[in-house]
């Protein structure tokens, strides 16, 4: 895969990132909406938000960082993230590790949202896997010619909001991603040994573009 390549598809991750996290802070706002027009709107909302060349590095942080904290469920998500090592990991590393994985996150895609310009977030179709979960499947198109990027996300409605749960872009799980990186590190050093590489990556970021 070519550097532009990598660059088209790590822009395209960072924006459906986006798309799963504004889902579920915009969520109390249409719980009547189906599946397919509430991640539309979450889509067309994302990109207005973040795109934006106009506000600073760290702005542009704190509003993903805000996307991830708002009504998402960011204990299932660690939780998810660490696989196997949850059960090991103590209550105090649980918690170091959510708030860690929110800032590490939050700044390695915001700076990719420079990029973006045009843009635009499709719904295609949608089906549901049972009464309370849909899969929606939609696309980033590209103004450069290159084709549309798929994407697929899966929410769930937690009566009366939808909560998205998973997206994957080009077939590839943004969750799932993250747990086999973290995983390499995990097998080596445990959770202490992430965690001392997230504490100073985190400070690393924040001493750059503060977030709080």
């Amino acid at each position: 895969m070519t550097a532009l390549a990598r660059s088209l598809r790590a822009g395209a991750m960072a924006l459906a990132a986006s798309l799963m996290l504004g889902a579920v802070a915009l969520a109390q706002d249409a719980p009547a909406m189906s599946a397919k027009d509430f991640v539309q709107k979450v889509g067309n909302d994302a990109i207005h938000e973040l795109t934006d060349k106009s506000i600073p590095d760290n702005e542009r942080v704190k509003r993903m960082r805000a996307l991830l904290r708002a009504d998402f469920d960011e204990a299932a998500v660690s939780k998810f993230v660490l696989g196997t090592y949850w059960r090991l990991a103590t209550p105090e590393q649980r918690a170091e590790f959510q708030k860690l994985y929110e800032i590490v996150v939050a700044h390695n895609y915001a700076g990719l949202f420079k990029k973006y310009s045009g843009q635009t977030f499709q719904v295609l179709s949608e089906r549901a896997l049972d009464d309370k979960t849909t899969v929606v499947n939609a696309q980033i198109n590209q103004t450069d010619g290159n084709p549309p990027i798929p994407v697929e996300m899966q929410v769930q409605r937690n009566s009366p909001n939808w909560q998205a749960t998973d997206i994957k872009v080009d077939g590839i799980s943004m969750p799932q991603t993250h747990r086999k990186e973290y995983a390499s590190v995990m097998n080596r050093s445990g959770v202490a040994g992430l965690l001392t590489a997230m504490r100073n990556k985190a400070q690393q970021l924040e001493a750059a573009e503060p977030s709080e």
